[in-house]
């Protein structure tokens, strides 16, 4: 509570002598009242500068001044003239020229930016400004510059300390209602000015009046923070034919819709027109943040100011604005206002006064690197030359075409990061090969072929299961080629009548694959669950799984995989793989791409979507990064592992093949979690950084000191054997909704029969 005294809701000064007469002995008895007070006369003063001005011509001397003064006062009592105008908060009492004489003065150095016909013109116009915050700065200029005679101020914030960053205004007046401070402050400057303060606000019951009462707005300036207001202000404004100016202190952005003119403009130039009428009230707070982004032109604004943004409701609570732009939007929104009234222009639409675009360094023209993939394209010739280095084995059984294709589809159909899809097959002399394509697989997450391995071997599970359904068993020779990293195995075929229903139903399991990132529902995993989910990974050699399901672990995990996904979004070679490798926008461009993820399937809500589309740009990435931002992009993963029925860890011996080998298990654990209707999803950004981390390239020191620390806080929930390592994490959950498939390339692409008696 602030130590105010009673009169901290005045803002209009009194005017202590209505009619004033000549009776001498009245006046002394009323300014005895005022005794107590602080009284400047400063009548004399102001008169002798009108006559100054009122001789241009000639330059007066000080002494010649005084000279007119005197000849034009004599037999006149100056404390009879003018007016004695007392302000109740600072305990002033002012002797200051009559109205006509005050504004003449106080506006001769308008003169001819403004001619005096149109000073007076401007003078019968009223403003309206809804929010004093920036609102403060544009109410001073108009008021200043005196392009209306009438102010209407709405506001029912009180100045805060933090205000006082863009705010020129007092310590003492913290606590005051933000109109009733800007409305002392303009009768400080110009007590003739009409002033009218709504300290509630705008609401329902009284936006008729702010813009109508006492004669219709001219113009109504919005500078609040309030949707709801914004919308319904506007959409009132515009039944009363009366133009609106907006000034959001990025870039100098200008909005201006002219209602007065273009009585069937839709508001807000038409950017809400798809939004129904009932979403546009009583706004949910899911729905606020991608309106705020509409609504700004969010793409458009400033480096820094959409970092911010996504950081409102994380690290701060509100949109940032400076000193120094709300001061350049008062003088651009008074501008602007002064042409409109003066019917000097008559346009709508939205302007930038950018300073940073027209005060900046030159171009740099130095060469800045180019992201490049250092590995070449697949290349079938190198591939079959290593095939036919390899010792000739007659096949048992050969598949046709048809079967080929369809156990390359199946196996196509394995999770891969990023939806990379880093393999190739090609059939040749009766055995399918297996290839690493490392033009695809090349990215940051792929230390040490880390995340390309984990592919390759779901994608091999994903074959031999189909090839089983169809009737064959196979011999599998692994990495047969001890000079390239290439081949990662061949397939030979041996035919089998016994293939039972197992695994046909497996099969069928691994063609039907999609992450599920929706919301899920509350469920706790049965006994009978947790003992197939452990067996379907344990029947791989050396594979073990590890069943999280205490809330407070979950809530762990949670907070260590968002911090990771976060650092994998910020580098610079992690944002490059996330926003131009792996997401899939909708679009003509994607229509036909067959790998990416559809960004649909990575943000959970209209506002992580949103969030996303700000952060594509590097360079907010950046500023985010250089001062620790960027929570909002993964708080929607950290939330759903913290409310996942179970989180699987599976661990494996530390070998040069370990993960491949993760790869196979963890296909046969999400198969498992497909057969017992549930849903999963990969969280391998803790692998991969974990990884890198250990190979020690690639990050910064801020960056390793962070994922120590999260790799500590990640070991302190998991327990790990001796020469064993995490190789896949995975989130498993009751779906709440479909999960959305992943896009695979063409078989064409993948798959290549050469050569084959077949």
């Amino acid at each position: 509570m602030y130590p105010y005294p009673a009169n901290n809701t005045i803002y209009k000064p009194i005017f202590i002598f209505h009619e004033q007469s000549t009776d001498k002995q009245k006046f002394n008895a009323v300014l005895s009242d005022y005794q107590q007070k602080i009284v400047l006369d400063l009548f004399s003063s102001q008169m002798k500068e009108l006559i100054k001005i009122q001789n241009p011509r000639k330059r007066l001397t000080s002494i010649e001044i005084d000279e007119k003064y005197d000849e034009w006062i004599s037999g006149k009592d100056s404390d009879l003239l003018g007016s004695w105008v007392y302000y109740p908060w600072s305990n002033r009492l002012l002797h200051i020229l009559n109205k006509h004489d005050f504004v003449t003065l106080r506006t001769s150095r308008n003169h001819y930016k403004i001619t005096p016909h149109e000073q007076a013109t401007l003078s019968e116009r009223r403003i309206g400004i809804i929010g004093l915050s920036v609102g403060h700065a544009v109410a001073l200029s108009v008021a200043t510059e005196r392009i209306c005679g009438t102010l209407k101020l709405a506001d029912f914030d009180t100045i805060e300390l933090s205000n006082l960053n863009r705010i020129k205004t007092g310590l003492h007046n913290i606590g005051i209602n933000k109109a009733i401070v800007t409305a002392r402050e303009i009768a400080e400057i110009d007590p003739y000015l009409e002033i009218e303060c709504y300290t509630e606000g705008i609401t329902e019951d009284n936006i008729t009046s702010f813009l109508t009462e006492g004669g219709k707005l001219d113009i109504l300036v919005d500078e609040c923070d309030d949707l709801e207001v914004k919308i319904s202000a506007r959409q009132m404004a515009k039944s009363f034919h009366i133009p609106v100016v907006m000034e959001t202190s990025d870039r100098g952005m200008l909005d201006v819709e002219r209602f007065d003119r273009e009585t069937d403009r839709p508001i807000l130039h038409g950017m809400l027109a798809d939004i129904p009428a009932e979403k546009l009230k009583n706004i949910s707070p899911a729905d606020r943040f991608p309106l705020v982004m509409r609504i700004i032109d969010a793409m458009n604004t400033s480096t820094r100011g959409r970092a911010s943004l996504l950081e409102i409701g994380q690290t701060i609570t509100t949109w940032p604005q400076l000193a120094s732009a709300v001061t350049l939007g008062g003088g651009v929104v008074t501008d602007v206002c002064r042409r409109i009234l003066l019917d000097q222009f008559t346009d709508s639409g939205r302007y930038y006064v950018d300073l940073e675009t027209l005060i900046n360094n030159k171009p740099d023209t130095s060469t800045v690197a180019v992201y490049s993939n250092p590995n070449a394209p697949f290349d079938l010739d190198r591939a079959l030359a290593i095939i036919d280095s390899l010792p000739q084995t007659q096949p048992d059984a050969v598949p046709n075409a048809d079967e080929i294709g369809q156990i390359v589809n199946a196996a196509t159909q394995a999770y891969s990061n990023g939806n990379d899809q880093p393999w190739k097959w090609v059939f040749r002399n009766g055995l399918l090969h297996l290839f690493h394509d490392t033009f695809r697989s090349h990215s940051f997450s792929n230390i040490n072929n880390m995340a390309a391995h984990l592919a390759l071997g779901a994608a091999y599970e994903h074959a031999l299961l189909k090839a089983s359904q169809l009737g064959y068993q196979t011999i599998v020779q692994k990495s047969p080629v001890t000079d390239s990293n290439e081949l990662v195995a061949s397939i030979q075929f041996i035919k089998d009548t016994q293939a039972g229903n197992q695994t046909n139903r497996l099969a069928e399991s691994a063609e039907s694959f999609a992450i599920h990132r929706n919301s899920s529902l509350s469920y706790a995993l049965q006994e009978e669950e947790r003992n197939a989910l452990r067996k379907a990974v344990e029947g791989v050699s050396g594979a073990d799984v590890q069943l999280i399901t205490e809330k407070e672990q979950l809530a762990g995990l949670g907070r260590v995989v968002a911090a990771c996904d976060r650092i994998m979004m910020l580098h610079t070679e992690g944002h490059n793989d996330y926003f131009n490798r792996d997401i899939r926008r909708p679009g003509a461009e994607n229509a036909n791409a067959g790998d990416g993820v559809p960004i649909q399937a990575l943000a959970s809500t209209p506002a992580h979507m949103a969030a996303l589309s700000i952060v594509k740009d590097k360079k907010i990435a950046a500023a985010l990064s250089a001062f620790g931002g960027g929570n909002a992009l993964t708080e929607p993963i950290q939330f759903s592992v913290a409310d996942a029925s179970c989180v699987a860890i599976i661990t494996l011996p530390d070998t040069a093949d370990q993960y491949f080998v993760g790869g196979v298990a963890s296909q046969k654990l999400w198969i498992t979690v497909e057969q017992l209707g549930l849903g999963g999803q990969p969280l391998l950004s803790p692998m991969f950084l974990f990884e890198r981390l250990d190979s020690g390239v690639g990050l910064s020191v801020t960056e390793k000191d962070k994922l120590q620390g999260l790799r500590n806080e990640f070991q302190n929930i998991i327990s790990l054997k001796n020469n064993t390592k995490a190789v896949f994490l995975f989130k498993i959950i009751k779906p709440e909704m479909p999960a959305i498939p992943l896009p695979r390339l063409p078989l064409n692409e993948t798959l290549f029969i050469v050569n084959d008696a077949i």
